[in-house]
């Protein structure tokens, strides 16, 4: 029998992201790389947990991990109705702070570089943190 236990609710996340989102006031999208067009997606896209929030929150704990060598425990599986093909199930370790810190950081990077937030500009941390996710144990960081 498992027990799941999550230091950190996916829904606090993801009505955290909305209100970011909404004081930054800047459009979001995404550029196909193949044809140039941009796309806006929706806040309440970005923060559905089979949306774009898994990108997101794995992209903040790339961040951490640079920082501190520890993870923040996500459950983020494969699912092949989710936007991108994942789903993020759960935080199981980490602050609600933390996290939500770290989100901060990536979207004011993101603000910087235009008036629009491209998500595109994640893909690269993305998949950086899922092959060194996959590689290197991570040492969880623990709720407080």
């Amino acid at each position: 029998m498992s027990i799941s236990c999550s230091a950190v609710r996916v829904d606090d996340v993801a009505q955290s992201v909305m209100s970011l989102l909404s004081e930054l006031e800047q459009p979001v999208i995404v550029v196909d790389r193949s044809t140039g067009q941009e796309a806006a997606i929706s806040h309440e896209e970005i923060a559905r947990a089979d949306g774009y929030l898994p990108v997101i929150v794995v992209a903040a704990e790339a961040l951490w991990f640079d920082l501190t060598g520890t993870g923040f425990g996500l459950d983020v599986r494969e699912n092949p109705e989710a936007t991108l093909g994942y789903t993020l199930n759960s935080i199981r370790a980490g602050s609600w702070s933390v996290v939500m810190l770290c989100i901060i950081d990536l979207f004011e990077a993101l603000a910087l570089k235009g008036e629009t937030l491209c998500l595109n500009d994640l893909v690269e941390l993305w998949g950086n943190a899922r092959s060194r996710l996959q590689t290197v144990p991570v040492v969880l960081q623990e709720a407080s």
